[in-house]
């Protein structure tokens, strides 16, 4: 018998002789009844306000849990099984009745948020926003090369030139071991590191804006400023993305930039930001006596404009009748600053700067719509989506500029070239990205005449669908024996919306 025929039935009467290994088999389970969500977060958890003895998993040191059924009915035992930020496992079982006690509170938050199927699966108001990861490490670390490290040398740069260098290495490398410190001991979701970074980045310019202001004179007086605001700027994000969405809190960002810059080129337009008037004596200038007090004001009302923003521009992702994502946002900020300059395109040299603000805050503006209306109503952009697009609309830039210098064109037309370059460039990306269609709520839509013949209005009427199943289980609880306590509870549930 030769070696090889051995080993084989060796093998063979093992495998006969070991006793059969029988796997658990575990089906993964919805956590509402629609089955939608799939998945829970600690800022999901948050918002449908979930908490023992329904909601096992304690807060703060959990990444995502997971439901599993451990047999091939819906209704037996399961258990959920929640991530911590360790990396270790917490696996809670449920009989059947804490199971449905868990589904029943989902639901409850569901309903009380006015959620419908749809919302669930892609609307803005119950997209999870995920752990972040070293998403959050890696935009701190850019924050700390850019603002933290720089206002650190402004403050030391008065003490001596080796201070200010080494303040700024030593700012920037904290910045990293802070932020990684902070992922491993709690959730960080992907809404929080974009509003705690770009709080940072624009908390740092309303710094400087202050110092401005107040005349600050050395390193010290605009380093101070400028770091209070970046850091102040990075704790207001974190803390204030809290329970939102991705596209909510990328709102929140967009609507403060647009504000902010909106109010300064108001301003600008009437000529805020213009050099005070030289005076001369004996035929010498004299020096400039501190900032304009219209410059002041018009520097305040951009700060107020922007921090009013950072309030209130969740509700364009939350109440907007279609969905608002994280890369919508990108592309609707992208279009905006290249409105900006096509607007500037259209200015001659002899326009003065007044006017030339005027034009470009309209074409600011005027971009951000034109991109509202033909891009975010339809279609759904994740931030890699919204990534690419803006690359997209660099490159485009680049071959308009080459373009451009090749034709030897200057002024107006290199200035058009860029912008139009731009633009091509961002509708080509987004339509080789391919993003899903548009996942916003459902209207129904009830066309009614007026009095001109020619002449029509459209009056949006949408029944939420999570009030009409209220309603339909209403009926049914009416008619059959449910004990009280087996009825959802309904917080604020808005029943239906009109949109004129």
């Amino acid at each position: 018998m030769s070696a090889v025929a051995f080993v084989a039935i060796a093998a063979a009467v093992g495998a006969q002789a070991a006793p059969a290994v029988i796997p658990q088999i575990e089906r993964p389970l919805a956590f509402d009844g629609a089955k939608r969500i799939m998945v829970f977060t600690p800022s999901l958890a948050a918002r449908l306000k979930l908490s023992a003895p329904d909601w096992p998993p304690p807060g703060g040191d959990w990444n995502e849990a997971r439901l599993y059924s451990l047999d091939s009915t819906a209704n037996g035992p399961a258990v959920l099984v929640a991530q911590r930020v360790d990396g270790t496992v917490a696996r809670y079982a449920l009989s059947n009745d804490a199971l449905a006690r868990l589904w029943r509170a989902v639901s409850d938050g569901l309903l009380a948020l006015g959620a419908d199927v749809e919302a669930t699966r892609g609307g803005t108001s119950m997209v999870l926003s995920e752990p972040a990861g070293n998403a959050f490490v890696r935009n701190q670390t850019t924050l700390g090369l850019l603002a933290y490290g720089p206002a650190t040398a402004a403050i030391l740069s008065e003490s001596s030139g080796a201070a200010a260098g080494g303040g700024y290495l030593l700012a920037a490398g904290t910045s990293f071991f802070v932020s990684a410190q902070m992922i491993r001991h709690r959730s960080i979701t992907r809404a929080q590191t974009i509003l705690a970074f770009h709080g940072g980045t624009r908390g740092s310019a309303m710094g400087a804006a202050v110092a401005g202001i107040f005349d600050a004179d050395g390193g010290a007086g605009y380093g101070l400023p400028i770091l209070a605001g970046a850091f102040g700027g990075t704790v207001a994000g974190f803390q204030g993305a809290r329970g939102l969405s991705d596209g909510e809190a990328a709102s929140s960002g967009f609507v403060a930039d647009m504000s902010a810059l909106t109010t300064l080129g108001v301003a600008g337009s009437f000529g805020a930001f213009k050099e005070r008037e030289r005076v001369f004596v004996n035929g010498f200038p004299q020096p400039t006596l501190g900032t304009p007090t219209r410059t002041r004001i018009a520097l305040g009302l951009g700060i107020a404009a922007g921090l009013s923003g950072y309030l209130v521009g969740p509700r364009y992702a939350r109440r907007s009748s279609y969905n608002v994502t994280a890369g919508d946002i990108d592309v609707a900020f992208t279009s905006a600053l290249l409105g900006a300059g096509l607007a500037n395109a259209f200015i001659s040299n002899s326009v003065n700067g007044p006017g030339r603000i005027a034009v470009t805050t309209g074409g600011l503006v005027l971009g951000a719509l034109a991109a509202d209306r033909t891009k975010v109503r339809h279609a759904d952009r994740t931030s890699a989506d919204g990534t690419l697009i803006q690359l997209g609309a660099i490159a485009g830039v680049l071959i308009g500029g080459g373009v451009a210098v090749i034709a030897d064109a200057d002024g107006q037309v290199l200035t058009s070239m860029l912008a139009l370059g731009g633009i091509g460039g961002l509708a080509l990306a987004d339509a080789v990205v391919g993003s899903a269609q548009d996942a916003g709520p459902k209207r129904g839509v009830l066309t009614t005449g007026s009095r001109d013949a020619g002449a029509a209005s459209r009056l949006s009427l949408s029944i939420v669908p999570a009030a009409s199943a209220l309603l339909i289980h209403t009926q049914r609880v009416r008619t059959s024996r449910v004990s009280v306590t087996e009825r959802p509870t309904i917080r604020n549930l808005p029943v239906m919306r009109i949109a004129f």
